[in-house]
């Protein structure tokens, strides 16, 4: 079912619509009763967003469609290694273990191997299309697919009032790149941006949400060097 609006709010709980000071209960299209809909509500750890389910955390799944695992790396050199011999691997942000609520970190060979949950999928572009454009998306800026409170640069929020409003919960855990010259990894934007694997390899191999409300692809250079989240996504 398509995502409820109205004034560009989706009233996912009572207490976000009100009447004066008054929390409303149901919203009525003449007797038709339009909110809240009949319709099951998604798993826990899922989100309805139009007419997709999104996971709303960054997936820490290691187990391959093929059999086996995917190795979490804990430094640079053996992420290096993996790099070259083009196999799939997973790390913790800044390789630490203490970053483990953040999600896995995937490389550009495990993004199309590692095992969704029952049903999902990796993004494709029209997956991310469909929640970022009409008649879907209908806001002021794009900030509702992050998490409120989050951890956003204050400096970079130019509007906070759908600020995590659509349950996506982006957290703006950055994401990392490897330089292919010199093995050094890097991870950046923490607390400004999050990015996420999807099927496309060009013009851009990720989706990316900025705090400063910018959504779009990300995939400067090689393709193969960027190291990225993954959110899974299904048809409602």
């Amino acid at each position: 079912m398509a995502d409820f609006k109205l004034n560009g709010i989706t009233p996912d709980g009572v207490g976000k619509i009100k009447l004066g000071s008054v929390d409303v209960q149901e919203i009525y299209m003449g007797s038709t009763l339009v909110w809240p809909s009949d319709t099951p509500a998604p798993d826990p750890g899922q989100v309805q967003i139009c007419d997709l389910i999104w996971t709303d955390v960054n997936s820490s799944e290691t187990e391959l469609i093929s059999g086996g695992n995917i190795p979490i790396i804990d430094n640079q050199t053996d992420w290096y290694s993996a790099w070259q011999a083009q196999t799939p691997a997973a790390c913790y942000r800044d390789f630490d273990s203490n970053n483990a609520s953040y999600g896995l970190i995937y490389n550009y060979f495990a993004r199309s191997l590692v095992k969704p949950p029952v049903g999902f999928r990796l993004p494709t572009d029209n997956d991310f299309a469909a929640i970022t454009t009409d008649p879907c998306f209908t806001g002021s800026n794009f900030n509702r697919y992050g998490a409120n409170p989050g951890v956003w640069d204050p400096s970079q929020l130019t509007d906070t009032t759908e600020l995590g409003d659509s349950g996506f919960n982006s957290q703006g855990f950055g994401y990392g790149r490897l330089n292919q010259f010199s093995s050094v990894v890097s991870f950046q934007y923490f607390g400004e941006r999050e990015a996420y694997w999807r099927t496309t390899t060009f013009p851009g191999t990720g989706f990316l949400i900025q705090s400063n409300g910018i959504l779009g692809g990300v995939g400067f250079g090689a393709a193969t060097t960027w190291m990225l989240f993954i959110r899974f996504v299904k048809d409602a």
